[in-house]
């Protein structure tokens, strides 16, 4: 069967610098109100975890060497952080590539001209609709203009220079799937590229519940190991790291924490630990349904070959049936297809045995 290799160092580290969000988002696994209601909701959450500038600095010049991208945010607002700033400037003075996604409501005018005269890499702000009422169900707020505005301060201070890559991202649910069409006419006249997703459940990623019409049938008879876990690893506020993005979602669970960079020496000692190890073990292997969490996700549908597709308007690259992007043709003079930092790259061509 088909086997990955994790390398020494990942591909990708989902960076989460502190665990707070400003918004409680009706769709969000994490912290929408409900769960933040509930007796469930996770201890981690309630405390706030936060690298300070010496551990930010430490994680950065550690991993240098090998290029990873960064990717500033799991569960949480990467904008409000106290040491966001201080990160961005970090990891591009040390050479290396990085994204984030933001809900747009702290992404000021000063923060865009930071952006901008760095040379980060890429931006996508959540936007979700097309009307305040649909934004309502998505993120809770009824401001549009705001949303908007967000976007449009990226535009302005990026002006005639290529970077930040500027992107929209679009959570497609029953509430606002007619508006995918007016939402990609609107944006392709402003941004580089438009990112849609399907809406995964708690801890379930199921190919038939993301919408559109996917169904099983388009997955193969043989399971293939899950990129996610050779490729990216999630970096929790509090130094833990856990298997993946989606369990992730249950930072009290033991089983999901793999290790930590502050007990354990660091990045590369986490990701080359005994636990890692033994997860990956159980997908190279073929032995994904005696794990937890892994034997009922469908996420490692994207170990598949990206499927492309070009419009009169439009490159498209669709990594998996979770994930598509709208890549506007006119305005690809800042994108690489060999790099990875908004998740469009070629890595898994870099990860196969």
């Amino acid at each position: 069967m088909q086997k990955l290799d994790s390398g020494k160092c990942p591909k990708i580290i989902r960076w989460e610098l502190h665990n707070q969000c400003n918004l409680s988002c009706p769709h969000c696994r994490h912290h929408a109100l409900d769960k933040r209601k509930s007796d469930n909701y996770p201890e981690f959450y309630k405390t706030k975890h936060e690298f300070d500038e010496e551990q930010i600095l430490k994680v950065i010049k550690e991993v240098a060497p090998y290029k990873p991208s960064f990717t500033l945010n799991v569960a949480n607002e990467p904008t409000i952080g106290r040491h966001f700033e201080y990160t961005v400037r970090k990891i591009k003075e040390y050479g290396m590539n990085g994204t984030f996604n933001t809900n747009g409501l702290k992404l000021t005018p000063q923060i865009a001209e930071l952006l901008a005269d760095i040379a980060w890499d890429s931006v996508t702000v959540s936007v979700d609709a097309t009307t305040p009422e649909s934004l309502m169900k998505a993120r809770g707020i009824p401001f549009l203009d705001i949303v908007h505005k967000a976007v449009f301060n990226l535009i302005e201070a990026r002006g005639n220079r290529k970077f930040p890559r500027i992107g929209v991202t679009f959570v497609d649910c029953d509430y606002n799937h007619n508006e995918i069409e007016p939402f990609l006419e609107f944006w392709k006249k402003h941004v580089d590229f438009i990112r849609t997703t399907g809406y995964i459940q708690d801890l379930v990623p199921d190919i038939e519940k993301i919408g559109g019409d996917h169904t099983r049938q388009e997955m193969p008879a043989e399971r293939l190991p899950c990129k996610q876990i050779f490729s990216d690893m999630v970096l929790r506020a509090n130094g833990d790291v856990t298997r993946c993005v989606i369990t992730s979602e249950s930072p009290n669970l033991d089983d999901t924490v793999l290790g930590n960079v502050f007990e354990e020496g660091g990045v590369l000692n986490v990701w080359k630990n005994v636990e890692f190890e033994r997860i990956r073990g159980f997908h190279n292997s073929g032995s994904c349904n005696s794990l937890d969490y892994c034997n009922s996700c469908d996420y490692w549908i994207e170990t598949l070959d990206m499927k492309e597709e070009v419009t009169e308007d439009f490159l498209i690259r669709e990594p998996s049936a979770y994930t598509k992007f709208y890549n506007v043709r006119s305005k690809l003079d800042n994108w690489q297809r060999n790099k990875v930092y908004d998740r469009q790259g070629l890595i898994v061509d870099c990860l196969l045995d």
